[in-house]
């Protein structure tokens, strides 16, 4: 499958995790399980809640077998709160993206993607992806929080 296939498959099935979602929780927990399932599992993806200058793990897909410095891996060179786009981070053939989901100009909590040990290319298709799927949930939370 080309790189922009999967992506639209993706964008696809996004869409229907907010259709299906019932509060604002379930939304962001259907979005990652269905990243997860899309990518094969071979993907690990966390919450991280920002609370108090600090970020807290909330919720976690595949991160069982990672090494704590995998489950670290670009997290010292993050400034959370000023954060306002995806940060990419790359050792070796471990892969980070970090999305910072605001609620208008309150940081609610970050959102990684990580591909350990792989030779997936992170393109600029995947930036922009990473992107939209920010601005995707940023717009349909405030439906939620009516």
């Amino acid at each position: 499958m080309r790189k922009s296939d999967f992506l639209d498959e993706l964008r696809l099935e996004i869409g229907l995790a907010y259709d299906y979602a019932l509060n604002q929780q379930d939304f962001i927990m259907r979005i990652l399980k269905t990243i997860h399932a899309v990518a094969k599992k071979q993907i690990t993806l966390t919450i991280h809640s920002y609370k108090n200058k600090k970020l807290e793990l909330s919720y976690a897909l595949g991160i069982r077998g990672l090494t704590r410095e995998q489950e670290l891996l670009g997290q010292g060179f993050l400034f959370a709160d000023t954060m306002k786009m995806v940060t990419y981070v790359q050792r070796g053939r471990d892969h980070v993206l970090y999305l910072p989901i605001y609620d208008k100009d309150k940081l609610l909590y970050i959102i990684s993607i990580k591909l350990m040990d792989t030779d997936y290319v992170v393109s600029k298709q995947d930036i922009i992806f990473a992107q939209e799927l920010i601005q995707f949930i940023q717009a349909k939370q405030s439906s939620f929080q009516k």
